[in-house]
């Protein structure tokens, strides 16, 4: 295998991890938008019955922190990913 082919293959590699990182990091943080959305629903219907009022705000609170830190955390990694694919692009074989 000559050097061209291997940096064209090397380069197309970095690409395909380039894309991989944000496609991670832009899914991560859509799903999480979405989660969120959703678990919203479900706490607001618990905000307007008297009985589960007193305890539905800080479960909610406690859920978004969690799965904030949860799909960020994924996130983190996709712009790793990312950034490491970057540097790679910009290395010379």
């Amino acid at each position: 295998m000559t050097t061209e082919t291997t940096g064209s293959n090397r380069r197309w590699w970095f690409g395909v991890a380039d894309l991989a990182g944000v496609s991670l990091e832009e899914g991560a943080l859509g799903l999480e938008r979405i989660h969120l959305s959703i678990a919203d629903e479900t706490f607001n219907v618990l905000e307007a019955i008297p009985v589960t009022r007193p305890v539905s705000e800080p479960v909610r609170l406690m859920h978004h922190g969690i799965s904030r830190l949860s799909y960020r955390s994924v996130a983190l990694l996709g712009r790793g990913l990312n950034a490491a694919a970057g540097f790679g692009l910009q290395s010379r074989p």
